[in-house]
């Protein structure tokens, strides 16, 4: 059987996630940066982005457990898809080519499943930051009239 292609994202987020002491320290010290522009600027706009960086981290804990990010996890997972008990009538008469087809089908799935998956942390990272941001980048493009 051929190995799953873990996306390096997935490891990324894991780690990540597994920190909890990591994804409260950068919020605490975000938190603060938010705030103390915030309040020098007289403008809570950056307060309020502070609440899509929130969202980020907070996706990421919510769906850190659902996604496999090892190959034993990704295996595991595979497995509970696809057991290889084909339990019915002459499952045991199963030839080569047909073991080989579900290992096929199993890799298959496994991959799409995980690109899948990491697709749409990312995605959801970056629409997070356009919505957050996006606003600040108002002075840029356009004049102000008073």
């Amino acid at each position: 059987m051929q190995k799953v292609d873990v996306p390096k994202v997935l490891f990324a987020f894991n780690y990540i996630a597994t920190r909890t002491w990591l994804i409260f320290s950068l919020l605490l010290v975000w938190l603060t940066i938010s705030l103390i522009v915030s309040i020098s600027m007289h403008d809570l706009t950056w307060l309020s982005a502070f609440g899509g960086v929130a969202t980020i981290f907070g996706i990421l804990l919510t769906v850190s457990h659902s996604v496999p990010k090892t190959e034993q996890e990704i295996n595991r997972f595979i497995d509970t898809l696809y057991p290889e008990n084909r339990d019915g009538i002459m499952a045991e008469l199963q030839t080569k080519e047909q073991k080989e087809d579900d290992s096929n089908r199993k890799l298959s799935k496994a991959n799409r499943i995980l690109k899948a998956e990491a697709l749409g942390l990312l995605i959801t990272i970056t629409g997070t930051l356009i919505w957050a941001y996006a606003p600040f980048l108002n002075p840029f493009f356009w004049t102000q009239h008073a």
